[in-house]
C-alpha cells in the first residue's frame, strides 16, 4: 500500500484513499508552529524522493515509525518557528530537476542537499510555497500566486494560475490550493472536499487531464487546506 502523510482529513477523506490503495500517515500537532498551522503536514515533512525525508524537530518522535516504512528520515538543524517565516523552513517544491523556494525563508541544510543532488532553485517571494502549488508533473504545476507563476513561466513551465478564495482554512480569510491536495498515484491527485466548489474548477480539470491526471474528490465539502497530502513515493 502506498503510503502519504496527512492529518486533519475527515473519517470519509481517510477511507476514500483507502480504497484506493493508500494508506494515511498521521501525527499529532507540532506544538513549535502556529496553532493553527500546527497539523500542517508541509510544515514539517518534506519527501524529496528516492526515500529520503526531511522532518522538523518535533516530529523526530516519529522518526522510528517512518524509518520501519523504508525512509532515510534527517531531522534539520533549524528550529521552526510560531510566525513566519520561522515556520516555513520545510515549505518547498520539487518538481523535475527543480527546486522551488523563497531562498531566504527555505532551510539552508535542505537547500544545500538538494543543490548537490543536482537541483536547480527557482526562487520566488512566496514562503509558504508547497501551500500555493498543485505539483502536476516535471513542467507543469497549478498555483495561486503571481511569484510562482511568473518564475515558472519564465523557466518554460506550464503553470495554470488559478484564482485566491476557493479554498477554506480555519482561522484565515481562505486557504491556499495546493494545501488542499496531493498526488496519490501517477495519474490521481486527491483533493481534500469537491473539487468542483472552487471557482476554477473546470479549468482545474482540463488542465489535470491535459497531463493525463484525474482530480480525485475524497469528500463532499468545500475545499479546505490542511498542509497538504504529502507523498512518500
Amino acid at each position: 500500500m502506498k503510503t502519504v502523510i496527512a492529518s486533519g482529513l475527515s473519517e470519509n477523506a481517510v477511507k476514500a484513499l483507502e480504497k484506493k490503495g493508500v494508506g494515511v500517515f498521521g501525527f499529532s500537532p507540532n506544538n513549535s508552529v502556529g496553532e493553527s498551522v500546527a497539523h500542517h503536514a508541509d510544515l514539517s515533512f518534506l519527501y524529496c524522493g528516492n526515500g529520503k525525508l526531511f522532518i522538523a524537530e518535533d516530529m523526530e518522535r516519529y522518526k522510528k515509525e517512518l524509518a520501519a516504512l523504508g525512509l532515510d528520515v534527517t531531522v534539520i538543524p533549524e528550529k521552526l518557528g510560531k510566525k513566519y517565516p520561522d515556520d516555513v523552513k520545510l515549505n518547498c517544491v520539487l518538481l523535475g530537476k527543480y527546486i522551488i523556494c523563497n531562498i531566504d525563508t527555505v532551510s539552508p541544510f535542505v537547500l544545500q542537499y538538494l543543490i548537490n543532488q543536482g537541483k536547480s532553485v527557482i526562487s520566488v517571494r512566496q514562503g509558504y510555497t508547497k501551500c500555493s502549488v498543485v505539483p502536476v508533473c516535471d513542467n507543469a504545476l497549478i498555483t495561486d500566486d503571481e511569484s510562482i507563476y511568473s518564475a515558472c513561466r519564465k523557466k518554460g513551465m506550464d503553470v495554470l494560475r488559478v484564482s485566491k478564495g476557493g479554498v477554506k482554512l480555519k482561522g484565515f480569510e481562505y486557504g491556499f490550493i495546493g494545501g488542499a491536495c496531493g498526488k496519490i498515484s501517477e495519474t490521481e491527485i486527491a483533493f481534500n472536499g469537491d473539487i468542483n466548489t472552487h471557482n476554477d474548477s473546470n479549468k482545474i480539470i482540463r488542465f489535470l487531464q491535459k497531463y493525463n491526471m484525474e482530480a480525485v474528490s475524497l469528500c463532499e465539502s468545500a475545499l479546505t487546506d490542511i498542509g497538504s497530502i504529502v507523498p512518500l513515493f
